[in-house]
């Protein structure tokens, strides 16, 4: 029988326009699921309560309290007990709280009700200044992480316009 050969995979690091693209698709995808009412899309959120990313986790518990089940709870207790970041551990025993206060109606309207057209597009807004925010951003870092221009040696003849 042949012995298993340990392979080593080389991946290539992301440059941080594409690890932002990557977060913002996933922060994206949890707003998404967090719209929805069905166990696989909580199942989605749950699993990004641990993700690498910090930016991703925080989104990931708002969304677990926009999803609005209790569900929800044990993991988000069991990500807080396992998070060695203090604001982290707080946001995650607060939704917990919040997932397990009572809803209330609104004229009789349920506070899980559908949105409107207005809300979504409210929604949709917020994401895309939120988008456009981070996109800012991170121009302003790549702007900041490259050198400024070094001028000409003193040594060296720079050109200059003909006379006329």
């Amino acid at each position: 029988m042949p012995t298993p050969v340990a392979t080593l995979m080389v991946t290539n690091p992301l440059t941080p326009e594409q690890r932002q693209a990557a977060v913002d698709a996933e922060i994206n995808r949890l707003e998404e699921w967090s719209m929805n009412n069905d166990p696989a899309s909580l199942s989605n959120i749950l699993a990004d309560l641990t993700n690498s990313d910090k930016e991703v986790r925080e989104a990931a518990v708002d969304a677990t309290k926009q999803f609005g089940s209790t569900n929800a709870i044990p993991a988000l207790k069991v990500a807080a007990n396992n998070t060695d970041d203090l604001q982290e551990k707080i946001a995650m025993l607060e939704a917990a709280n919040f997932l397990t206060l009572p809803g209330f109606n609104l004229d009789d309207a349920s506070a899980s009700s559908p949105k409107t057209p207005e809300q979504i597009q409210a929604d949709r807004q917020r994401r895309q200044q939120i988008q456009a925010h981070r996109q800012a951003q991170l121009q302003n870092h790549t702007r900041n992480q490259m050198p400024p221009p070094t001028p000409p040696a003193a040594d060296q003849n720079s050109p200059t316009a003909p006379d006329n």
